[in-house]
């Protein structure tokens, strides 16, 4: 970005009313690699302060070498920075289903307690099931009981294929595992499983993407169902995304005429307090 237009995007984002009800939001999902430095700065600009950068599952191969370097890049790299671009941020790390290794799944379960180590990794994640076969479900389960040793919440992403049988058995293998529902977070939640996943006591996440939720349909479930146990992210990075939709919805929930505290609980304070943001 030329610094005339970064100047002028600097004084939008000072006028706009998104930004006066954005402040200091947290993201608990974004994919740092597909953003640059333009889109670290508009983040910052418009409310975000904290972020979380989450493990792929589509960015290198599906080898343990595959998934050192991934990590080793995320914690390396990315985090350093998400950091400079004036964002406090922390990691989630685990093996997605898409990504488990034929060859070598424990060689990466052994690895990974080395780098939950040292409080740039705030969570397990993103975990989940894809086809929901045996070996998916013991490897979820294998990363569950290293979130439980290490006191981390897990990040689990619900499944966007097959969603009834696969939800089901997601959930059975929740149940588990001897980590608190309350200690894990179903991203991706929709309108027909949100209800479900907070009644089983699970946190829910709304994801404000455009193969999830639209910021309409995420606002409207919050004001349908109030702030417990319930956070919004982006998976800004993650293909079209939209790095502006947590100011977004801030605003229209302000709008909508939620109260301040319900508004700073979605987009701050529930995240905060599950994975021990500061």
């Amino acid at each position: 970005m030329r610094p005339a237009m970064r100047a002028n995007t600097a004084l939008r984002a000072k006028k706009d009313p998104a930004v006066k009800s954005a402040a200091r939001l947290v993201d608990p999902r974004i994919h740092p690699a597909a953003l640059d430095a333009r889109d670290l700065e508009t983040l910052q600009l418009f409310g975000v302060k904290s972020v979380i950068a989450v493990a792929d599952h589509t960015a290198h191969p599906a080898t343990p070498d595959g998934l050192f370097a991934h990590f080793d890049a995320l914690l390396g790299t990315q985090l350093p920075r998400l950091e400079r671009a004036g964002l406090t941020a922390r990691a989630a790390l685990g093996v997605a289903p898409q990504v488990l290794p034929r060859r070598g799944l424990r060689q990466v379960l052994d690895a990974l307690p080395s780098y939950l180590r040292g409080g740039k990794v705030v969570a397990l994640g993103l975990l989940g099931l894809f086809r929901a076969d045996e070996r998916e479900v013991e490897g979820l389960l294998a990363q569950l009981a290293l979130a439980e040793r290490f006191n981390l919440p897990a990040m689990v992403a619900a499944p966007g294929t097959d969603r009834e049988r696969v939800t089901r058995r997601l959930l059975v293998a929740l149940r588990e595992t001897e980590l608190p529902p309350s200690r894990i977070l179903i991203d991706g939640a929709v309108p027909r499983t949100v209800r479900a996943i907070r009644a089983l006591g699970f946190q829910a996440g709304l994801t404000l993407h455009p193969d999830h939720l639209s910021v309409e349909r995420a606002v409207a479930l919050v004001r349908a169902l109030g702030p417990e146990r319930l956070m919004l992210d982006t998976a800004a990075g993650d293909g079209a995304s939209d790095i502006l939709a947590l100011s977004r919805a801030a605003h229209r929930l302000e709008k909508a005429g939620l109260s301040a505290s319900v508004i700073r609980r979605v987009t701050r304070d529930n995240a905060t307090a599950l994975f021990s943001l500061r």
